[in-house]
């Protein structure tokens, strides 16, 4: 009779709790992922405003020896330098991209790590919901036997 009293999907009532754990620290490790590509994300728009920021300044400045009637070689500098400086505005432009790229792929893996927690959660509540009817069958037997 011990055997009868014993749940028989127990084992896979801890399976399921066992698999939401997993999922609850997949999604934790995917948030964290995400955390540290958004902070890359961060830092490279910051470079790439001040690289603009620089291209724009050394443009004035050119602008200012033109204006002033500076000599060639000053001009032909101040050219070389805005061709550095836009050289240096598309290096930190790609990596901006590549830095968007990879934090919406990490953000891609934070919504199924999501999805999948929410399908753990929904088939261990299954499991709890059925564990929850059988006790409550097994008292009405109980109940039933007593009577």
């Amino acid at each position: 009779m011990a055997g009868e009293d014993r749940y028989r999907l127990a084992a896979v009532r801890d399976v399921r709790a066992r698999d939401e754990q997993a999922r609850k620290g997949d999604l934790a490790v995917a948030v964290g992922d995400a955390r540290q590509t958004q902070g890359r994300l961060d830092a490279a728009r910051a470079r790439t405003a001040a690289a603009r920021a620089a291209l724009l300044t050394a443009q004035k400045t050119r602008d200012a020896l033109v204006s002033a009637g500076a000599a060639g070689s000053e001009l032909v500098r101040a050219e070389e330098y805005i061709a550095r400086r836009r050289r240096e505005l598309q290096a930190v432009t790609a990596e901006e991209v590549r830095c968007e790229a990879m934090h919406a792929g990490r953000l891609d893996e934070v919504d199924a790590a999501r999805r999948t927690l929410t399908r753990a959660r929904a088939e261990r509540q299954v499991i709890e919901r059925h564990f929850e009817r059988w006790r409550e069958d097994r008292k009405k037997l109980a109940e039933r036997r007593e009577d």
